[in-house]
């Protein structure tokens, strides 16, 4: 939470941490645990991942997984759909307060 206060993020209403598991990366453990939380199946989930484990629990917790590519010296590869890094994402909101992730578009 320090962490995410620095960067002047704000705390989520819902949140699972390293702390809130038994079983880290890359059991599923934690991206169960969220969608639970959340109210939802792990299956109707987005998953942004840029590690193995992290890809592997993903997988593993049967949401859709996209990664992201490049925050590594070595780009993670992979058959998942995939961006380079989050700038590559727009997101907005619909009337129902779900998100919509698309392609950022440029404003040329």
């Amino acid at each position: 939470l320090l962490r995410m206060a620095a960067a002047g993020i704000p705390v989520p209403a819902i949140m699972v941490s390293a702390e809130d598991v038994t079983r880290g990366k890359p059991a599923p453990d934690c991206f169960l645990l969220a969608a639970k939380r959340l109210g939802v199946e792990a299956r109707d989930c987005l998953v942004f991942e840029d590690a193995p484990a992290g890809i592997a629990a993903g997988e593993a917790s049967g949401a859709s997984v996209m990664v992201i590519s490049a925050t590594h010296v070595h780009p993670v590869v992979t058959q998942h759909a995939s961006i380079a890094t989050y700038d590559a994402l727009g997101v907005a909101t619909d009337d129902n307060g779900w998100m919509i992730i698309e392609p950022q578009r440029d404003a040329a």
